[in-house]
């Protein structure tokens, strides 16, 4: 034991050093808690190996790798096991960087350890029923940001009461959809949190950065479009962190805890405490707030949180906040055909046909009178070919009459009053398994619209599938000979209904589609597609 004793003996040393003054004490703090997130955990051992911390070890600053587990570790053996993993590779590296020999015989070690100082864990102790994390938000769990705001409220309390009292200036929290993506990384962690006591920084992150927003930004509350998302760094020396940390977990604000992400309650308070009536003004005046203390201008992440991006998206970030399971393939431009069917002239859709998007073949079917004719129109991404047809059914019928036209594997459909809104992409899993859009049945997104309940009654009549999602039938990317399957299916089942009996409210639909594959033997509806809430 004598060589790893040498070890933590010169690193308690270099940790007095920092405490005495001598350099700036950071953290990079990573919270996990489902099983999930300790393969995440585990992953990231070689991951960062792959997208490097830092060129070489700061000696400007100490900075530690702290893992918080939202529950008991010792209760968990695959989560202590992956921490324990991490701890005792990074004494082996000190071991083997100072001696060239070690006498550990657990852990891995990796070449990124010898960025950080030191690195350690702590329990939250959520019990499992404030462990809750709900992504689908109050809308069916008021308490949905208990787990995530009691971990974040047990760091903040060792940060300035408990057991890492004084120790670090700032941390970067981390959590596990957090990926880095561009090479040193912590130096650019290093170099903002450097900027932060002279910048008068309080929090510095990113506010959001996708495009899921974008309907009803308007409608929105100013305080949760610009919210700092919570993968942010937090200077601790700075009044105004430590004021927003003692506003939300304070007794009279229970309810805010249990029913608002601390992120977004942050921004809250500050932007209400910037005007002279709040309640909060006195503690930003106290604190020398200014329009520098709460700061989205930074390089090292962006939130993308659940947008749907492509693996081409350059992110301008070191890191990016946004899971990689929100990262796909685009589908190839001569496998899919673009569906458009035309009430009329009227509309903007050709307009943005010259645009940046995968449909090189547009198939267009008139419902007036059209000659059959087709144009080369000039794309960035490559000529489109578009073909006017006059359609031979009704409009309601314009899914299964596109599916015998077209000449491609996959096909999408929209109207002539939409719009190509580029850029578009036609996202994937691989090859044969694109991206599913969806709402919940019983989100107030379909309890506002009468066609969404109408619609999935239509396909639960059809086809003896009780429906849990509604599908619009312009969001599902549709596979040619299944489609053509699913038209004949729709075609028997709907022998003697129609609008005039009232026994149908719609031609053929998205969830009628994926209701009968749901039906059918011939698919297993899982390995069809990737479902995503929209």
């Amino acid at each position: 034991m004598m060589v790893r004793t040498l070890a933590v003996a010169l690193l308690g040393l270099v940790h007095q050093l920092a405490a005495a003054g001598h350099m700036h004490h950071l953290a990079v703090v990573r919270v996990f808690s489902t099983d999930e997130e300790v393969m995440l955990l585990k992953d990231s051992g070689a991951m960062w190996d792959t997208v490097k911390p830092c060129m070489m070890k700061s000696n400007m600053s100490e900075i530690d790798l702290i893992l918080v587990y939202s529950k008991d570790l010792s209760m968990n053996m695959m989560a202590h096991k992956a921490v324990m993993d991490l701890e005792d590779g990074f004494m082996m590296k000190m071991d083997m960087d100072m001696y060239n020999m070690t006498n550990m015989t657990n852990g891995t070690m990796y070449d990124w350890m010898k960025c950080f100082s030191k690195i350690t864990h702590m329990s939250a102790m959520l019990n499992p029923e404030q462990d809750v994390y709900d992504s689908n938000g109050y809308t069916t769990n008021k308490h949905w940001v208990s787990g995530p705001n009691t971990v974040f409220k047990s760091i903040m309390d060792a940060m300035y009461m408990g057991d890492w009292k004084g120790m670090y200036d700032a941390f970067f929290l981390m959590e596990m959809d957090a990926v880095p993506i561009k090479h040193y990384w912590l130096e650019q962690f290093e170099m903002e949190a450097a900027e932060m006591k002279p910048g008068n920084m309080a929090v510095r992150g990113s506010q959001y950065l996708g495009d899921k927003w974008d309907l009803f930004k308007h409608m929105m509350p100013e305080y949760l479009v610009e919210h700092i998302n919570g993968n942010a760094i937090y200077n601790l020396e700075h009044n105004w962190t430590k004021y927003l940390y003692e506003t939300f977990t304070s007794n009279a604000n229970d309810d805010m805890m249990e029913e608002m992400a601390f992120d977004v309650a942050f921004a809250m308070i500050t932007m209400d405490a910037m005007m002279d009536s709040s309640m909060f003004h006195p503690g930003w005046v106290a604190a020398m707030g200014n329009n520098m203390t709460y700061n989205w201008h930074s390089m090292l992440v962006g939130n993308y949180a659940n947008t749907l991006l492509n693996t081409s998206f350059e992110f301008p970030t070191y890191i990016r906040h946004g899971s990689s399971k929100n990262l796909f393939e685009n589908l190839e431009d001569d496998e899919v055909t673009l569906g458009v069917a035309f009430f009329d002239m009227r509309g903007h859709l050709k307009e943005t046909v010259p645009t940046t998007h995968p449909f090189k073949k547009i198939l267009g079917l008139a419902y007036f009178d059209q000659a059959t004719m087709t144009e080369e129109i000039v794309a960035p991404g490559g000529n489109v070919t578009m073909k006017m047809m006059k359609a031979m059914y009704e409009p309601m019928y314009h899914l299964c009459e596109t599916a015998k036209n077209v000449e491609t594997k996959w096909f999408a459909l929209t109207d002539n009053y939409h719009i190509v809104k580029a850029p578009v992409s036609v996202l994937m899993e691989d090859d044969d398994v694109p991206v599913l859009p969806y709402v919940l049945k019983n989100s107030k997104y379909c309890a506002e619209r009468p066609n969404c309940k109408a619609s999935m009654e239509q396909a639960e009549m059809l086809f003896s599938i009780d429906l849990n999602y509604h599908h619009d039938k312009y969001e599902v990317l549709y596979k040619t000979e299944d489609a053509i399957s699913f038209c004949k299916a729709w075609d028997t089942a709907t022998e003697g209904k129609g609008y005039g009996n009232c026994t149908l409210s719609f031609g053929p639909t998205g969830d009628d589609y994926i209701a009968w594959k749901i039906s059918s033997p011939m698919f297993n509806i899982t390995n069809e597609f990737v479902p995503k809430d929209k």
